[in-house]
């Protein structure tokens, strides 16, 4: 099941000086409209100067029995590939992010309380989708995220899960079956409720 929200196209990417003058505003005005529990922007590849994800990435997302969804991933430590099935058994949170998304860094510390509330229970995984390594690690300093994060460049495993629009958050049973894909900000009690809905887990 795949939730869409309103879309309405943000700026486009910025240099690393743009991103660290603008962060606090964004945070705040994010901030307020997930609070206010309004419809949040979301912004499509390929609007805003955004390139279109590229072809087939290798991502298989046939949810198979008994087998897990995997795909290979960039470091964002030193651009080396990984595996998503080297990450601890168990049920999975995947975020696609990026600093150009201003609802993205909005619902970051979110996110970030919320990884470590389920701590025990759930994985929680970013990528960021075409973005900039100096701007992203910029993004995760100064939201506070300690979750692992890799990057999705060409923005090809975000397609290959069907992502509609930035931010998107896929939830990924512990066997690999894709349980819901949502399109748009989730605040703390948003994403709580999707983990208990989507894997019958409670903080």
């Amino acid at each position: 099941m795949t939730h869409q929200e309103d879309t309405t196209p943000t700026a486009s990417p910025g240099t690393a000086s743009k991103f660290t003058r603008r962060t606090a505003l964004t945070l705040g005005i994010g901030l307020v409209a997930a609070a206010c529990g309004g419809s949040s922007d979301t912004i499509n590849l390929g609007e805003s100067g955004l390139t279109p994800p590229a072809g087939d990435s290798g991502v298989d997302t046939s949810g198979a029995a008994g087998e897990r969804v995997n795909f290979v991933y960039g470091s964002l430590d030193d651009g080396s590939e990984l595996e998503f099935t080297d990450l601890a058994t168990g049920p999975i949170v995947i975020n696609f992010l990026a600093s150009w998304c201003a609802t993205c860094v909005a619902e970051l510390p979110e996110f970030e309380t919320v990884s470590q509330n389920f701590a025990n229970e759930v994985q929680f995984l970013g990528l960021a989708v075409q973005d900039d390594i100096v701007n992203t690690r910029l993004l995760l300093g100064e939201t506070g995220v300690t979750f692992p994060v890799g990057v999705d460049q060409p923005g090809s495993i975000f397609a290959m899960f069907g992502g509609l629009g930035m931010p998107t958050t896929v939830f990924i049973s512990a066997d690999g079956e894709v349980l819901d894909v949502h399109t748009g900000v989730l605040s703390e009690a948003s994403l709580t409720d999707a983990i208990q809905e989507n894997f019958g887990i409670t903080a």
